[in-house]
């Protein structure tokens, strides 16, 4: 079991995970060309991914949904999502087994209309994925608890938000606990997973405007002092490392 963030940020979500029966596709935020280019790029073949999963129906995650449905990908999403979407698909109500994968949808604190994270799990191997949310509840620790791999959002360091050209109520909507998390938080919902075993996290969703990579890493490195994992980024244009296996 292995994950890539194909693209991630605002222009556009979209994550690899590998089961045992071929890659899942979670989160639709790229065209379909790119996603086929940047696939292609990890070695998967765009044309052979079967089943979509969403996290929620933002534009940035279901940008490229359309010529996947009409490929007859089948696409699993909370029902709250598929209704705000205004499609049919598989509604995830709870754990199931997509493509011989255990997975099991969690809630995450975020402004649409039902929200979730994933869990997947394995051959008692479990990774853990939330890209949107504006606080680590303790439903979410939860969830990620005891995950080998974890890919957790970034989004904005707080300084460069306040002072940045964003107007003051997309910064509070951001800074709000529905809202997205900034690396501090990050970091310390990381260091308590570490002592649960995480052996590597990629850093998500990253704000081009109220963040930079460097300072992403040093946030999150500087709360994880002792741990002897690895931490990864994820990027906007190109496909991140892919992560796990050998843990």
């Amino acid at each position: 079991m292995r994950v890539c963030a194909l693209g991630s940020g605002s222009s556009g979500n979209c994550f690899l995970v590998e089961a045992p029966r071929g890659w899942l596709l979670v989160d639709a935020g790229l065209p379909w060309r790119e996603l086929r280019r940047r696939a292609a790029r990890i070695g998967v073949r765009a044309e052979a991914i079967t089943t979509l999963l969403l996290s929620h129906e933002h534009a940035d995650h279901v940008r490229g949904l359309g010529p996947l449905v009409r490929r007859g990908v089948a696409v699993w999403a909370s029902p709250g999502t598929l209704a705000a979407l205004g499609i049919s698909g598989h509604p995830l109500r709870g754990p199931t087994e997509i493509l011989g994968l255990a997975v099991h949808p969690f809630p995450l604190p975020h402004d649409a209309e039902q929200p979730v994270g994933f869990r997947f799990e394995l051959n008692g191997a479990a990774l853990g994925l939330a890209t949107d949310l504006g606080s680590v509840s303790s439903e979410v620790l939860a969830a990620l608890r005891g995950c080998q791999v974890v890919v957790l959002e970034a989004n904005h360091d707080l300084n460069l938000l306040l002072g940045g050209p964003y107007p003051w109520p997309l910064k509070l909507r951001i800074l709000g606990p529905r809202g997205h998390l900034g690396n501090h938080e990050t970091g310390q919902a990381l260091a308590q997973l570490a002592r649960t075993g995480l052996r590597a996290a990629l850093l998500a969703h990253l704000s081009r405007e109220n963040n930079a990579p460097h300072l992403a890493l040093d946030t999150v490195a500087r709360a994880l002092p002792n741990w002897d994992g690895k931490l990864y980024l994820t990027y906007p244009d190109r496909p991140s490392s892919v992560v796990g296996g050998g843990w």
